[in-house]
């Protein structure tokens, strides 16, 4: 490079600084030129400091309230919890007896039961139920009693027997008025009306047949043969005879001898017809029987054609029947005679005493 070539560089170079000083006066000379936001401020530590107190002051003060809400917020949910838990425990001891009340118990009344033995039944086997609320139901006399005559008081034979399912909200006098509907309801869906009237008999007295054929027969295929011999000896004016009716109401050890010869209504040995009321309850079968007693056996049946020349000029019935083993089974006859020798059979093979 030549001098004169170096001299016009530094000339330049010159200029150039000598410019830039003179824009950056101007600058220094402008403040309007300058953005407040482009500058950058130094850390100002009395400002910093001034501030973080109140953060922490606003933080506690927010954590405080927080903390504060969340207190009352677990007390008040508490107190609807444990409200609730007393609301249902409440519910619960109030709900307790309506649910005991749906409870049901079954309770089997034997056929052949009497009103006594049904009322210590209810007691027995019933939800809390009393014998002798049971008997002062019945001795009230106000419950409805289909087919008892007026006048009468007894309603022994008008209980059907059955299995009943009993709710504990039902006291003695429902279950027993439940029982009096069922046999009406027996009664007279087999035509019990009709049925008497046919036999020349009450609906009553029909209840009372049944009831003794009830007590008396233990094989189901003797009872309408017992029946018959009912009907027979009604219709020729003979005591019935029947040892159930007589130990009607008796002491467990009365003595058979003791109770023919007492003067009871329930005495069919020394009086005629039937006894005053039923002495037990009746099944269903028993009904049937009393209502359709077996046809008396016919000419050329044994039972008819053993007898003697006396005999055979009354008609061929049947009148008697003695106990003949010990299943329960009887021997029947058609006249006393006849009769005498069944008995007398039935006392060599130890089934009479």
């Amino acid at each position: 490079m030549s001098g004169t070539e170096h001299e016009r560089e530094e000339r330049v170079t010159e200029k150039r600084v000598s410019d830039k000083r003179v824009t950056e006066k101007r600058a220094s000379d402008e403040p309007w030129r300058e953005d407040p936001w482009d500058t950058v401020l130094p850390d100002d530590p009395a400002d910093t400091d001034g501030m973080l107190p109140d953060l922490r002051t606003y933080s506690r003060q927010i954590l405080l309230g927080l903390a504060t809400v969340a207190v009352v917020f677990i007390a008040w949910a508490g107190w609807q919890v444990r409200d609730l838990a007393s609301q249902v425990q409440s519910n619960e001891q109030l709900s307790a007896p309506a649910q005991d009340a749906l409870v049901e118990v079954s309770v089997v009344f034997p056929e052949g039961f009497t009103v006594a033995q049904i009322a210590a039944r209810l007691e027995r086997d019933g939800p809390g139920l009393s014998a002798a609320k049971v008997d002062a139901v019945l001795s009230t006399n106000t419950l409805a009693a289909p087919f008892r005559p007026a006048g009468a008081t007894s309603y022994e034979g008008l209980l059907f027997p059955a299995l009943y399912r009993i709710a504990a909200y039902e006291t003695e006098q429902d279950v027993i008025e439940r029982m009096i509907e069922e046999m009406r309801t027996r009664a007279i869906s087999n035509d019990i009306e009709a049925g008497a009237e046919r036999l020349g008999r009450t609906p009553y007295e029909i209840i009372t047949i049944a009831s003794l054929i009830e007590k008396e027969v233990k094989v189901p295929e003797e009872q309408a043969l017992v029946s018959r011999v009912i009907h027979n000896r009604l219709a020729n004016d003979m005591e019935l005879q029947i040892d159930a009716a007589l130990y009607y109401g008796a002491a467990p050890d009365a003595k058979f001898a003791d109770l023919r010869a007492a003067d009871s209504p329930f005495n069919v040995y020394l009086r005629k017809g039937l006894p005053p009321t039923p002495i037990a309850s009746p099944g269903e079968a028993a009904l049937i029987a009393a209502l359709n007693p077996a046809d008396n056996p016919a000419a050329d049946d044994p039972l008819c054609t053993v007898r003697n020349r006396r005999e055979k000029t009354e008609p061929c019935q049947l009148l008697f029947y003695v106990l003949a083993d010990a299943q329960g089974a009887h021997a029947f006859s058609t006249s006393y005679r006849l009769h005498e020798i069944n008995v007398a059979a039935a006392k060599q093979a130890g089934i009479l005493p």
